[in-house]
């Protein structure tokens, strides 16, 4: 019965031995492939290595095979055991493997352990289950049982290493090849090689250069051999053997190179130095066999490096004119010599790098200036240029090789660029702006009931608030400097920022009083209220000032998109250009320009639509519907226009894309119109009051210079008439002083000049200045005999000397007070007493000056004096009228800062002189009248230039009034070369005083020794 159920066994679990033996052969093929492949890296190693590290390479090399042996017997017969179990394991891996099998075939494999008879089973029924099983075993493949993806695994890891092995045999195969050989070689070897070593005696080496180096043959005697020479040189060896030999070579990386033998001893040869590595002696007799082998001596090649370029100027990107000329300044070096230097750039949309020849000198370094004229490239704004300095060596053996400085960049100028710039630096301060008014608005400084700890904590917002006022002041000085920038931001802002450091220092110091108050008496006493009366003042500018700077912005751009279509405009007129010479002669050269110039148009129609989208989000409607705009565009299908002008030239129906080019210059055209429209009533519908004041202050200014024009040209002839009288006694009275009046002008001037105006306080620099400037206006003065203008010039210096004066002894007083050391009083009083002096002296000069004129109106007729009082009567109406033109310009800020501070000085500076002219004519005296006419004529002529100059942009005088310029006079005497200058005529008795003044200044400057007396005749000439 047992024997029976063993046979229905063997039936039922034919497999369980197929799949015990087909997994023990997968784990042998994982082994054999393993094995082969670290036998081939360790190979494969041994060749790399065979020269380098020989015997590294040998223990490599004898290592392979028992490592592959290795691999194969641990998979083969280690893992193996491990993993191919018994029937029980290997059956439940057949009920893993076929699901439909399940636990079945190990259950099989328990029933045949068992003995039915103590058992108690069923012999009837363990067969019929045992033929069950036979049927469905019958079904079952042992490939399907066994995973194969093991050894797939194995099989695609051993490729990869096979095929990295290929691809570096490919790179290194030259290496493997000489490893291997130079392995072979040492197993060549007699075994008394080694007792031979050393075989030859001290080597002279006489090494013989490339002739590209210049570097003359040298001989080096008694050496070990060892060889260090640059590549291409050749290498004369000489030396002795050891013993008699018949025949010898030299070895060098493996090229067998024979030697002379001379007298059996004596050795001769050579070689050229091509690349590093070794070079040993081989000696032979009568047979072909070795007599004995050197061992390896170095052979070092050396490289011959590439050129070092450095550009020494321009040192960073600059920014450059498109006609300008740069000047390069550069140097080279290299170990043997130069063979070449070329300047190298690339212009933006160049497919290629343009090359241009720049001097040398013969040598190793080569040290130039190149000037280089960008006119020729006709860069467009905007460009970006980059350039490096190239050179190459004369290397004859490998070949010249290359050195480069650094990339640089040229920038070229663009206004657009500049403009673009100067509004992102604006709007940053706008923004800014915006949330100083937010801070204020939010503040506790506005509650009718105060709490004193939030009012002093509202202190930062004090402190942030006058760092915003430098910032803008600060911002319009630096944009002031830059071409192209609008003018009307620099002067908003610097406008802005004046009147935000008044405003909130008025805020800050009644926010002190107000906290003072509040400690001292507990109450504020009406300080709260006063407090929050200036606060609402600065929120009331503060709005007007972010209004109006943002309508600014607007507008500028407007002026922006307004430019970037009249550039579209111009490249369409030269794409049509470029297109009508390509029909008179069709050739590709030609069509490629035509379709460059296609794409650079599209590209800039992409770039409007872009900035049509950001307008829409920062302009306002008022202003410019941007949104209608850029409908406009996308109904026009600019850009669809061109690719179909792109594609009519690509099939080279050129008439008909000047057709198309004609019909986009009509909608670019009326999109024009529309941009000089909506600028024409920029801020007509938002400023119109103030357009309306400003053109009316406009014509009133205009009106208030010809009626003074009209007056100072009456008192001017009256003035002449007087002088003409008192020449010669004038002159004559004078000449009797200028010693004495030279000799105490020297005096102060030299005190003057060692004062330092930090010793008296932060104003006296003003004063000082202008007493030395009015110092040498006396002293030039004397020198051309004009006394009138030597007074004139004295008084204020007097004026100015009185202030120096007055600070010593207020700086005398405060070192007293303060208990200072006393050094420092003592210094500090003997200043006071010096510049005390000083003063008496100036006004000595002054004194003795006027003395030298007789009493106003003496010289006059009784009709004279009373055509002067009239006179005077219509300058105090003159007067009245600059008053009237300040307090429009008050009426004006208070919706938009038109007028900075320094504006309201000029108008202010200008009533002033109207009314000294006033007083001076109403007191019998039209000499000092007619200068103070003068003064004032020459501030209104400045005053209304600066607004003619600001309002340049308003065409036909409608819009936005814009800001008034910096009133600040440049370099020299403040006017513009290309005025006309009125000279006097020759009946007069003086020039005007402004005239004579320039003059005087001019001749500071000074002549050359032999034309001194000259020049100092004219000038007498031309103030007469």
């Amino acid at each position: 019965m047992l024997l029976f159920a063993t046979g229905l066994l063997g039936r039922a679990v034919p497999g369980l031995a197929q799949v015990r033996a087909r997994q023990r052969r997968q784990l042998w093929a994982q082994g054999l492939l393993l094995g082969a492949v670290a036998a081939l890296v360790l190979l494969f190693a041994t060749g790399l290595l065979g020269r380098a590290v020989p015997g590294l390479a040998q223990g490599l090399m004898w290592l392979a095979l028992p490592v592959g042996a290795a691999v194969v017997y641990v998979f083969g017969v280690v893992l193996a055991h491990r993993q191919v179990g018994d029937d029980a394991r290997t059956a439940r891996l057949v009920g893993q493997r076929r699901p439909e099998l399940s636990l079945d075939v190990l259950a099989a494999v328990e029933l045949s352990r068992e003995r039915r008879e103590e058992a108690g089973w069923s012999p009837q029924l363990a067969d019929a289950f045992l033929r069950q099983m036979d049927e469905r075993a019958r079904t079952v493949d042992p490939g399907l049982v066994v995973d194969r993806q093991p050894l797939r695994r194995v099989a695609m890891a051993c490729g990869g290493v096979v095929l990295a092995l290929a691809v570096l045999m490919f790179f290194v195969g030259g290496r493997w090849v000489a490893g291997w050989k130079h392995l072979r070689e040492q197993a060549a070897r007699p075994e008394t090689a080694a007792q031979a070593e050393p075989i030859t005696g001290d080597i002279e080496l006489t090494y013989r250069y490339p002739a590209y180096t210049g570097l003359a043959p040298r001989t080096v005697p008694g050496t070990n051999g060892e060889v260090s020479a640059p590549a291409g040189t050749e290498v004369v060896l000489k030396t002795r053997s050891d013993r008699p030999i018949e025949r010898a070579e030299v070895v060098v990386n493996d090229q067998v190179l024979p030697l002379t033998v001379t007298g059996g001893r004596e050795l001769t040869g050579s070689f050229v130095a091509k690349q590093g590595g070794h070079y040993h002696f081989v000696f032979y007799a009568s047979r072909a066999k070795p007599l004995a082998v050197g061992p390896d001596i170095p052979l070092t090649v050396e490289a011959d490096k590439a050129p070092q370029v450095t550009l020494l100027t321009p040192s960073t990107e600059i920014e450059v004119d498109p006609g300008q000329t740069v000047t390069l300044k550069y140097e080279a070096t290299d170990d043997y010599g130069l063979s070449g230097l070329s300047l190298v750039y690339r212009m933006p949309g160049a497919k290629q790098e343009t090359r241009v020849n720049l001097p040398r000198e013969d040598s190793r370094r080569s040290r130039g200036t190149f000037n280089w004229d960008l006119g020729p490239l006709k860069p467009a704004p905007g460009d970006r240029i980059t350039y490096y300095v190239e050179a190459k060596d004369n290397d004859a053996v490998e070949g010249p090789k290359k050195g480069v400085s650094r990339t640089q960049t040229l920038r070229v100028y663009s206004a657009a660029e500049h403009r673009r710039a100067a509004l992102e630096k604006a709007e940053v301060l706008w923004g800014r702006l915006v949330d100083h008014l937010a801070d204020r608005l939010e503040g506790p400084d506005r509650a009718k009931q105060k709490d004193a700890t939030a009012v002093e904590t509202a202190k930062s917002v004090d402190t942030s608030g006058q760092q915003l006022a430098d910032d803008f002041r600060m911002q319009g000085s630096e944009l002031s400097r830059e071409k192209d920038v609008p003018k009307e931001i620099v002067s908003a802002l610097l406008n802005i920022g004046g009147e935000l450091k008044r405003s909130v220092g008025t805020t800050s110091d009644f926010r002190r009083l107000y906290l003072r108050t509040q400690r001292a008496r507990g109450e504020d006493w009406g300080t709260g209220t006063r407090l929050t009366a200036v606060v609402e003042d600065e929120i009331e500018g503060l709005e007007r000032d972010i209004l109006y700077l943002e309508s600014l912005l607007d507008r500028q751009k407007l002026e922006a998109l307004q430019e970037m279509t009249k550039q579209l405009a111009n490249e369409r007129r030269d794409l049509s250009r470029l297109i009508e010479q390509f029909k008179a002669n069709p050739d590709e050269a030609a069509r490629e320009q035509v379709m460059q110039q296609i794409q650079q148009l599209k590209s800039r129609i992409q770039e409007l639509m872009q900035r049509m989208a950001e307008l829409r989000k920062g302009i306002r409607d008022e202003h410019l519907n941007a949104e209608a705009l850029s409908e406009m565009m996308q109904q026009e299908d600019m850009q669809g226009a061109m690719d179909e002008v792109e594609r009519l030239m690509q099939e080279g129906k050129s008439d008909e894309a000047l057709a198309k080019l004609q019909e986009l210059g009509m909608q670019m055209d009326e999109m024009l119109e529309s941009m000089d429209k909506s600028q024409e009533d920029f801020g007509a519908e938002q400023y119109p009051e103030l357009a309306e004041k400003f053109g009316k202050f406009m014509d009133d200014l205009q009106g208030t210079m010809s009626e003074q024009q009209k007056v100072a040209e009456q008192t001017r002839a009256l003035r002449d008439q007087a002088r003409s009288q008192n020449r010669d006694r004038l002159k004559e009275k004078g000449q009797a002083l200028k010693d004495e009046l030279n000799r105490k002008l020297k005096q102060v001037q030299e005190d003057y000049q060692k004062l330092d105006p930090g010793r008296l306080n932060s104003r006296a620099a003003r004063p000082l200045e202008e007493a030395q400037s009015e110092l040498r206006n006396v002293e030039n003065a004397l020198k051309v005999d004009d006394f009138d203008l030597a007074a004139e010039s004295a008084a204020r210096a007097e004026d100015a000397a009185r202030q120096l004066s007055s600070m010593g002894e207020q700086q005398r007083q405060l070192d007293e007070m303060f208990g200072n050391p006393p050094e420092v009083r003592q210094q500090s009083a003997k200043l006071a007493e010096q510049l005390k002096k000083d003063s008496r002296d100036v006004s000595d000069v002054s004194q003795q000056l006027q003395n030298l004129f007789p009493p106003p109106g003496s010289q006059l007729s009784p009709q004279e004096k009373q055509q002067l009082q009239q006179l005077g009567q219509r300058q105090q109406q003159l007067e009245q009228r600059a008053q009237g033109l300040r307090q429009q310009m008050e009426d004006m800020e208070q919706t938009a800062p038109l007028f900075g501070e320094e504006a309201g000085q000029q108008m202010d500076e200008i009533g002033q002189r109207m009314g000294e002219a006033s007083q001076r004519m109403q007191g019998k005296d039209p000499g000092r009248g007619y200068g103070e006419q003068q003064a004032a004529m020459e501030g209104l002529k400045r005053f209304q230039q600066q607004m003619q100059q600001s309002q340049q942009g308003r065409k036909g005088g409608r819009g936005l009034p814009m800001p008034m310029g910096s009133g600040r006079r440049q370099e020299g005497n403040g006017r513009n070369p290309q005025d006309k200058v009125e000279l006097p005529d020759e009946d007069a008795f003086q020039a005007p005083r402004e005239f004579r003044k320039d003059l005087l200044d001019a001749m500071k400057q000074g002549a050359p020794e032999k034309y001194r007396e000259q020049v100092k005749r004219y000038y007498e000439e031309l103030v007469k």
